[in-house]
């Protein structure tokens, strides 16, 4: 699972676009310009897949403020460009953090395919003592959630662990959030941070009493 922020004017490619990282178990947050996107980046998503033809900002204009910002050092990008752009980007050199220069129309199984191989490089395997300091780390955020949030946010918490333990694929079905969803909804009521967040959202713990 992961958080990914799609950035695009165009609302209907937007939300088509939504759908499919949802079908596929990630949590989308969908931005219509750069100013909202900009705000976004501060929660730190996995991914971003960023269309160049927004209404504030276009073509490398956008690609240049959006890698000038910080919060990009670390997210692998995505970017959707019609196709007498895609030459052009492609032959410049230093863009950073950019996985992919993909050409509008892009179907659904083309960006899940793009998507996991961006997310493989920074989810990547943990040694033994650095999952385990994970798993304290989530059983403990778990617990925090459940104890000082919300009646509503409580439930959805246990309604995600008994998701997980009776679904061996961890498959996210209508009947709970993701823990993506969870982990924003933790942010929204002050229990955690971004940086918690993040822990939360990797590979969380099925119990938290039994990792």
């Amino acid at each position: 699972m992961a958080v990914v922020l799609i950035v695009a004017e165009d609302e209907q490619m937007r939300r088509g676009i939504g759908r499919t990282f949802r079908e596929a178990g990630h949590s989308p947050i969908l931005a219509h310009d750069a100013h909202s996107a900009f705000q976004e980046l501060a929660n730190r998503p996995d991914l971003v897949l960023l269309d160049l033809d927004l209404p504030d900002l276009e073509g490398e204009e956008a690609l240049r403020d959006f890698e000038s910002r910080l919060e990009m050092a670390q997210i692998p990008a995505l970017v959707l460009v019609v196709q007498r752009q895609a030459a052009r980007l492609r032959h410049t050199s230093g863009i950073g953090g950019v996985m992919d220069i993909l050409v509008k129309p892009v179907s659904a199984a083309q960006l899940r395919q793009v998507a996991a191989r961006a997310l493989a490089t920074i989810h990547q395997p943990l040694d033994p003592e650095a999952l385990q300091e994970l798993r304290e780390r989530q059983r403990a955020l778990v617990f925090r959630l459940i104890n000082d949030g919300s009646d509503a946010l409580a439930f959805h918490v246990a309604r995600r662990i008994s998701a997980d333990r009776t679904s061996p694929k961890r498959r996210s079905g209508k009947e709970a959030l993701t823990w993506a969803d969870i982990a924003t909804w933790g942010v929204q009521e002050g229990l955690l941070d971004p940086e918690e967040a993040r822990v939360l959202r990797f590979n969380p713990p099925a119990d938290p009493q039994n990792p």
